[in-house]
């Protein structure tokens, strides 16, 4: 009887150790299971977080040597709102809800006295004239920014001082939101041009054959440049206007002339500034004919081609930077 004890109390022993290492078993097994997800959440959480960030540092970015007139006009003037506020904040606050003006004026009109022989570009977002105003010289990058509110000298800086304080600001987007609604070449209510233009106004000095819109989309980037021809001015959006008059005299910036010439061939008319003589600095066009339809040639004096305008923006994209066989590279 004594040994069937002992035997039973060695078989109970047995059993509850075997149920004690099981029980261990299970729990080291549920912790190191648990222990597993937390590690793979964390690491979940970890790509996440470095996801997220890369996202947060990536910011769109503006180039200043790839930059066409609207967008260089929209960077300069949210450019001068933020470093000079004053009637330059006003105009990209009105034009965020409307469109962004660029009126060409001459410094004889806005009463700029500047070293800068070029013309005054004065921006509104009202559709009135305004105070706001820069100057340009130069090309490209390091193109030369003047700004000015209304006669007032506030200083000259370089595009791509310019484009390199925006991206530091990540103001790309609305660079590129504003340039979307930017008009180029717009008359301003108030635009002393307008009046002075009209007074000045003559009989037709620029032939037929060169009047009307034209459009290229020979800028390198696939955009479309508008060239307008009346029967006596010349408006571009490389920000190149001109009235033309018949006499190669005249007081104002914002005057020229026109001569006819032939190079290689072809027939242009050059329009040049008052006091200056056709060559480096002026215009030269010429009616052509290219694939059938009547186009306008631009061309530097040496008759290289700079653009082929055409009568329509669908014909400018389909001969986009297309090169002609009877026209000079």
């Amino acid at each position: 009887m004594k040994h069937k004890l002992t035997v039973l109390v060695a078989i109970s022993a047995a059993l509850t150790l075997a149920g004690c290492s099981q029980t261990t078993q299970s729990n080291t097994q549920s912790s190191q299971s648990k222990t597993s997800k937390v590690t793979k959440n964390s690491s979940d959480n970890s790509n996440t977080s470095t996801a997220s960030s890369k996202n947060k540092d990536t910011y769109t970015k503006l180039s200043a040597s790839k930059m066409d007139y609207k967008t260089t006009a929209s960077a300069i003037a949210v450019y001068a709102a933020q470093k000079y506020g004053d009637t330059w904040e006003i105009a990209v606050n009105a034009a965020k809800q409307g469109n962004l003006g660029v009126a060409f004026r001459s410094k004889d009109a806005t009463g700029i006295t500047s070293d800068n022989d070029g013309y005054v570009y004065e921006v509104s977002g009202t559709g009135k004239s305004s105070n706001a105003r820069y100057m340009l010289a130069g090309d490209g990058a390091d193109k030369q920014v003047t700004i000015f509110v209304k006669q007032r000298n506030l200083g000259t800086t370089s595009l791509k001082d310019i484009v390199a304080y925006l991206n530091q600001k990540n103001d790309a987007d609305l660079v590129k939101q504003l340039a979307e609604k930017t008009q180029l070449n717009v008359k301003l209510a108030g635009d002393e041009d307008t009046q002075k233009i009209t007074n000045n106004s003559s009989a037709s000095v620029i032939p037929s054959s060169l009047q009307g819109t034209w459009y290229t989309a020979d800028t390198g980037n696939g955009n479309i440049d508008t060239l307008t021809v009346t029967d006596n001015k010349i408006n571009d959006e490389a920000g190149f206007s001109m009235n033309v008059k018949a006499k190669t005299s005249g007081s104002s910036t914002s005057d020229g002339y026109m001569k006819q010439t032939t190079i290689n061939g072809i027939s242009f008319y050059s329009f040049t500034n008052m006091g200056q003589t056709p060559g480096q600095g002026s215009t030269y066009l010429a009616p052509h004919t290219e694939d059938g339809q009547s186009v306008i040639v631009s061309a530097n004096s040496n008759g290289r081609t700079n653009a082929v305008y055409w009568k329509s923006e669908a014909l400018a994209k389909k001969n986009s930077n297309k090169q002609f066989s009877d026209l000079k590279y």
